[in-house]
């Protein structure tokens, strides 16, 4: 398993991301994702996490957003995407990524960590199911 490196993500990692992005299903250019950061880091409970390896590699990163869920009145992170790279899946690394966020968020006190995923990623669904995620909920996207 490779060494665990994560850290949260900086403008140098631009193109790294959009490389990952682009693994997903997610056209955004380095520019993009540039502005995007540096929009995200004024919003302080809006987080992207970079998977770095010794060589300065980036192969995963995950995101988070923290939030007060009104139905009880409580703190929640929801990881919004995850993915590692091709090449190193089925390394641990996304677990480590996950439990990094699920650290993270207990040490905030959040009672829960939920994740969205696209209906066609079953291979996700698996994992998220065998690190003790349960479905519960449906989620619905009207386009404006």
């Amino acid at each position: 398993m490779p060494e665990l490196r994560i850290r949260q993500a900086a403008a140098d990692d631009t193109d790294e991301l959009s490389r990952l992005l682009k693994q997903l299903g997610y056209d955004a250019a380095g520019s993009e994702i540039k502005q995007a950061l540096a929009k995200n880091r004024q919003v302080c409970d809006s987080k992207v996490y970079v998977y770095e390896l010794e060589s300065k590699q980036i192969v995963g990163f995950i995101s988070t957003i923290r939030f007060f869920y009104f139905p009880v009145l409580q703190n929640i992170t929801r990881v919004t995407a995850i993915c590692v790279d091709e090449h190193y899946r089925n390394l641990g690394i996304g677990s480590q990524l996950l439990s990094f966020v699920e650290d993270l968020a207990a040490s905030h006190g959040d009672i829960v960590v939920e994740v969205t995923c696209a209906i066609h990623r079953d291979q996700t669904h698996q994992f998220y199911t065998h690190r003790g995620y349960i479905q519960h909920s449906y989620k619905f996207n009207k386009d404006l």
